[in-house]
């Protein structure tokens, strides 16, 4: 005849609950604790002592938990047999509700890491108009061919805005101009980002590679919005050499200014970057103005100062490093 493991208090804790008229409940606690990872070598090994050499354990160790689990239960687990234990039926309930759990809690925890991954790989980036309308776009396709496995996220803002979306960590990177040095932000690359006038092939200007700023403002300007650098500095430059100017279309997109101008209706002002391609279709020319060549205005990748990036960032941010030097005067 089979003999029961369990010492008397199991069978005393049994005849409890059975007094009770009812079981004793479950402890969620117990089933995630050390005795049930012993209950379950037990059961793979089929002896306790087998168990403890498994387990780096003394053999008292391992018929403590299980009691421990018997006790808690109000049911004996195992049944000694001649040759080791066998399983009692609730020890068989037991057995698969261990191993269901064990099963699932390893498929959260791979679950858990591919998300981490996932979000360690997603890169947020703020940037203005015109870094979204036509480098990034083009870097993303570069970068990810190159075999990495990042994804993006752009949100497009004014540069003031920009700089505070990386400032309060709203995104990671942010592609943008400036004018001066930022609060607690960190840059990770700068470079001088001259304005250029552009216009179409057949406007009047278009007969001189280089126009003075009096020359461009006698004629009708499509201007980007008061927010930004190169509106500032536009307003800056005419207060310095006392000039007026008219803007007969006003547009915080770039494309709406260069579709424009490509009609000869109008003079427009950006940077190299942004009118390259179209500059080398022959859509467009563009012409330095001597008094907008200064430094004040520069292209930066910018990152919250201090701030640990993932390896996804920095790789990105030095890809971004190469692409950019190709920004230069016209």
């Amino acid at each position: 005849m089979a003999r029961t493991l369990g010492k008397p208090v199991g069978n005393a804790v049994s005849s409890t609950a059975h007094r009770a008229g009812k079981s004793l409940p479950m402890s969620a606690r117990t089933l995630s604790e050390t005795a049930v990872r012993y209950f379950l070598q037990v059961v793979n090994s089929g002896s306790i002592s087998e168990a403890a050499v498994r387990l780096h354990v003394v053999p008292s160790a391992v018929s403590r938990q299980i009691s421990r689990l018997e006790s808690e239960l109000g049911s004996l687990l195992f049944e000694r047999q001649s040759r080791g234990v066998s399983l009692s039926p609730a020890g068989e309930l037991l057995a698969a509700y261990a191993r269901r759990t064990l099963l699932d809690a390893e498929q959260v925890s791979q679950d858990i890491q591919a998300l981490r991954e996932q979000s360690e790989s997603l890169i947020s980036i703020a940037c203005t108009e015109g870094f979204a309308s036509h480098c990034l776009p083009n870097a993303i396709v570069g970068f990810r061919n190159s075999g990495a496995s990042s994804s993006f996220r752009i949100v497009v803002a004014s540069a003031q805005e920009v700089t505070r979306m990386v400032r309060e960590a709203e995104v990671d990177i942010g592609f943008s101009f400036s004018l001066g040095v930022a609060k607690d932000i960190g840059v990770a690359y700068s470079q001088p980002a001259p304005i250029l006038a552009v216009v179409a092939p057949h406007h009047p200007l278009a007969a001189s590679a280089t126009q003075s700023l009096m020359n461009v403002v006698r004629h009708s300007l499509a201007l980007p919005g008061p927010d930004t650098t190169i509106r500032q500095l536009l307003n800056v430059y005419c207060s310095r050499e006392g000039l007026n100017y008219k803007s007969v279309l006003d547009s915080d997109h770039l494309e709406a200014l260069l579709t424009f101008c490509m009609s000869g209706a109008a003079v427009t002002f950006c940077g190299e970057l942004f009118v390259r391609e179209r500059l080398r279709q022959g859509q467009l020319v563009a012409l330095t103005v001597p008094e907008m060549c200064g430094e004040e205005r520069s292209i930066e990748i910018q990152t919250m100062a201090k701030r640990s990036l993932s390896e996804h960032m920095q790789a990105f941010i030095q890809y971004m490093k190469c692409v950019l030097p190709d920004t230069h005067q016209f």
